[in-house]
């Protein structure tokens, strides 16, 4: 059986507003990303979270506090996200799910059509 490194999960409220997008995490408050683009925003996000995760005890318990609870239900112009982070919290290896409900397969079309409306990945940051 292959080895699996530990990561971590977390929720991510994402809103597309009429600037661009913010990036906030439900179990962490007051942390934060904003951008222009969704794929900036998501750039910054992942280094916010790293450097919120870096200043943490070194111990488990105080890691997995703000890991994933629960995930509300999107909304217009909010949808939901799970950040996957790995062990050293290096932000170049976190990676972004997006959540949909499950249902019946023409709602799960629906769903990710509303979504793709939704995020204008653009560039990344030099």
């Amino acid at each position: 059986m292959p080895e699996t490194k530990r990561r971590y999960f977390f929720v991510a409220k994402n809103t597309k507003t009429d600037h661009g997008y913010t990036i906030e995490f439900l179990n962490i408050p007051q942390l934060y990303a904003s951008g222009e683009t969704y794929a900036e925003t998501v750039y910054y996000s992942y280094r916010v979270l790293a450097d919120f995760l870096k200043q943490l005890p070194k111990e488990e318990a105080a890691i997995t506090a703000y890991t994933l609870s629960t995930i509300p239900d999107n909304t217009d112009n909010t949808f939901y996200s799970i950040v996957s982070v790995p062990a050293d919290f290096d932000p170049h290896h976190m990676q972004t799910t997006f959540t949909i409900s499950q249902a019946l397969p023409d709602d799960i079309r629906k769903q990710a059509a509303q979504l793709s409306h939704l995020v204008d990945f653009g560039s990344l940051p030099a």
